[in-house]
């Protein structure tokens, strides 16, 4: 008899500093990541829903994460490989 012998609801991504990443590449024309969600669930799910659709349709996030502090380069895709590069260039 088969059985299952693990359970996984979704793969969980997680990045460096432990925040969502949200934005488009770089370097990979058109695309645009929504990863580093590991952690925050469905509690962030609405607002980054709606910061993807802001920044896909205007290159800005929704208003209401910018009251509360919130930048584009908080999430932005190329923090990862600064932080990346800086950590490693640490005495």
């Amino acid at each position: 008899m088969r059985r299952i012998e693990h359970q996984w609801a979704g793969l969980r991504s997680f990045v460096r500093d432990a925040s969502p990443v949200v934005g488009f590449d770089a370097e990979a024309e058109g695309f645009f990541w929504l990863a580093g969600q590991g952690g925050y669930g469905i509690k962030t799910s609405p607002a980054l829903a709606r910061a993807c659709r802001d920044l896909i349709r205007t290159g800005r996030l929704p208003d209401e994460l910018l009251r509360q502090g919130i930048e584009a380069g908080d999430l932005a895709p190329g923090r990862i490989g600064a932080t990346s590069a800086q950590e490693e260039k640490a005495p």
